[in-house]
């Protein structure tokens, strides 16, 4: 199995194993069951430094959990993210402190975020059952290191990259040449711990009987100029989305469609 090598990763490579265990201090006030003697076993949310807790987790909760979701910095040098874990180095705290917050100036910021992430995942697998699978929302800024180092913590137990459709802004479409395409989608890395487990297929329910609705051609916008007889039907109120020569051309495509096809344009005669 191929390993990945970053700075730092010397220092860091059992640092999950120093860190110490803490206990776990409820607070009764932010219970919604403080009136019924809150306890550990109820559903927690835990405020602290993420390694930590994840260390004070493991004495209850070890290859126990099920399914884990998580969502570190996507380290774009723009989040300001600040990498403090007090790894027992001289040299390795002096190197952290250089550009804290990490920004997009910091040309070593890949591998501190690699360092970051290489204790957290180590626990995190441990808090896994066998069983179990995690997940991790990330973009194109680390995702190929992610990949790399889930390869390495995880072993052979990469099940899927799902990807996220986002929205884009097209603010390219103004230049002639551009030096990128835009990013329409993040990403979840998926793995499990074991390469025994199986998950159940996912399916998804359509109906295939929907009513189509000329609804998505009408706009909430008042624009008068955009409001025309269309089919029979003249908007008292908000747009057409389409220029009245536009929507034209638009149904008499349909039209001629339908007519190739041998099919009745009925949803064209209960509009006209």
């Amino acid at each position: 199995m191929p390993t990945l090598d970053f700075k730092g990763k010397q220092f860091i490579y059992g640092h999950h194993l120093t860190v110490p265990v803490r206990t776990l201090q409820i607070n009764p006030d932010k219970s919604l069951t403080r009136e019924n003697d809150p306890s550990l076993n109820d559903n927690l949310i835990i405020h602290g430094d993420n390694l930590h807790a994840l260390k004070a987790l493991l004495p209850k909760y070890a290859g126990k959990i099920k399914c884990i979701y998580i969502d570190p910095p996507y380290n774009t040098g723009n989040e300001g993210w600040v990498y403090n874990d007090n790894v027992n180095s001289p040299m390795m705290q002096e190197w952290l402190e250089k550009h804290s917050p990490v920004d997009v100036e910091d040309l070593e910021r890949h591998d501190k975020w690699l360092c970051m992430m290489w204790p957290r995942l180590h626990l995190l697998k441990e808090l896994l059952a066998d069983d179990g699978v995690i997940f991790m929302s990330i973009d194109d800024n680390e995702i190929h290191h992610l990949r790399t180092l889930m390869d390495e913590v995880f072993g052979d137990n990469f099940r899927n990259i799902i990807s996220v459709r986002r929205g884009v802004k097209n603010v390219q479409a103004q230049f002639q040449y551009v030096d990128r395409l835009n990013v329409g989608s993040e990403y979840i890395l998926f793995f499990s711990k074991s390469s025994d487990m199986k998950f159940r297929h996912l399916t998804v329910d359509l109906n295939e009987n929907k009513v189509g609705s000329w609804n998505n051609h009408w706009r909430g916008t008042d624009r008068p100029t955009m409001r025309y007889e269309l089919m029979g039907i003249t908007p008292e109120k908000g747009q057409w989305r389409w220029e009245k020569e536009r929507s034209l051309a638009a149904i008499e495509n349909y039209e001629r469609l339908l007519d190739e096809c041998g099919s009745t344009p009925s949803s064209l005669s209960q509009l006209s």
